[in-house]
């Protein structure tokens, strides 16, 4: 007879699965979590080189005229008037929070909170900078990376990737009521 590990299901109820079989799940789920904070290290790593974060692409990034659909059209030419503004600052807060996606992701720091971010995060790449890959032309092979980015990120986060090999497993008992936002240990 193998041994078990109590677990909690998505309704928070205790079930138990054998421990070898969910064990190596729960690594492989840290180990893809821990590589998907290094690619987004290397993305960072790019924001802070000096033709991003003095905002020199950001025109290129944001340009509204490559965007046929009205409603889409409207919405990257917001994020271009907001960058606009200040484009060291809007391009210094992108290197930010991707940097620290990438120290959350590689730490397993508040792992279920950081899989949302960046879910939510890839979806405005998307839905911005790569105006969801518009417009669709003969010839295109892809959606783009964010979309990819969006199914990593809600993933690992219903595979609880968080809950081995992270800080999350030491500070999820001392977080109370915010324990959800951590992957669980248990």
């Amino acid at each position: 007879m193998s041994a078990a590990l109590d677990t909690d299901d998505l309704h928070g109820m205790r079930s138990s699965v054998p421990m070898d079989r969910s064990l190596r799940r729960l690594h492989g789920a840290a180990v893809v979590r821990i590589l998907f904070g290094v690619l987004w290290a290397i993305d960072a790593v790019f924001k802070w080189l000096p033709g991003w974060i003095h905002g020199q692409t950001l025109g290129h990034e944001l340009d509204e005229s490559k965007v046929p659909v009205p409603v889409l059209h409207q919405w990257v030419q917001m994020w271009h008037g907001a960058a606009s503004t200040s484009p060291g600052a809007f391009a210094a807060v992108a290197a930010i929070v991707e940097s620290l996606i990438a120290v959350a992701l590689i730490l397993g720091f508040l792992s279920n909170l950081t899989f949302i971010v960046t879910a939510v995060w890839s979806f405005g790449i998307w839905t911005s900078a790569e105006h969801l890959h518009m417009p669709f032309t003969t010839g295109m092979t892809d959606l783009g990376p964010s979309i990819g980015y969006i199914f990593a990120a809600l993933a690992l986060y219903f595979a609880g990737a968080g809950a081995t090999w992270s800080v999350d497993a030491a500070i999820r008992p001392r977080l109370g009521r915010l324990a959800a936002l951590a992957g669980s240990a248990d």
